[in-house]
């Protein structure tokens, strides 16, 4: 889903803070190799529920 800012009907772009490509619909960013989506798995990885605690 498209992101607004205030009442305005354009949509706004999401570029990669690494590459500057244009995010794809799921955030991830479409060169092969950035750090953009290994950070995005390791954000993942790290809001999973740990067992025993």
């Amino acid at each position: 889903m498209p992101k607004y800012i205030g009442d305005s009907k354009v949509p706004v772009m999401e570029f990669c803070e690494y590459c500057w490509e244009v995010l794809n619909d799921d955030g991830t960013c479409p060169t092969v190799g950035c750090v953009h989506n290994d950070l995005l798995s390791l954000n993942e990885s790290e809001t999973e529920p740990t067992k025993g605690e």
